[in-house]
């Protein structure tokens, strides 16, 4: 009697031990899930507020700012009239590359006049994300 006690609590002692080791393998699991999600969710507002920020220099184009590293705030400033120091320092902790290349002409004729498009590549980039877009100019 005493040796079938002794082996159901050893039993019972071994299913303890495997629902342990179990749970925390589980558990670790979940850890690595939730810590993987987080990176992901950073890298994603990083890109995020990068596309954001680029959008206010769509029409800030030059050639004369071709393969030039600049703050945003520089790139802006003649555009937009901001007062808010806070903003202001915001925009000029971020650094991005700005680069210009010649796409093509369009010739065209209206109206017995003769009109030339001219297509360019913008790229603005920084560690965080690159974008592109064309620019058209008449």
């Amino acid at each position: 009697m005493t040796t079938t006690k002794n082996n159901k609590s050893a039993y019972i002692l071994m299913e303890i031990i495997v629902s342990i080791i179990i749970l925390s393998i589980a558990g670790i699991a979940l850890l690595k899930i939730n810590s993987n999600q987080k990176k992901l969710y950073s890298i994603a507002t990083k890109k995020l507020n990068f596309s954001r920020y680029v959008s206010l220099v769509v029409n800030q184009h030059s050639i004369n700012l071709h393969n030039k590293d600049l703050n945003l705030y520089d790139l802006i400033k003649d555009k937009y009239n901001l007062k808010n120091n806070f903003e202001i320092q915001e925009l000029k902790k971020i650094k991005i590359h700005y680069s210009q290349k010649y796409k093509s002409i369009i010739n065209m004729k209206q109206n017995n006049k003769n009109i030339n498009i001219l297509i360019d590549e913008i790229i603005l980039s920084n560690k965080n994300g690159v974008s592109k877009f064309l620019t058209v100019k008449q």
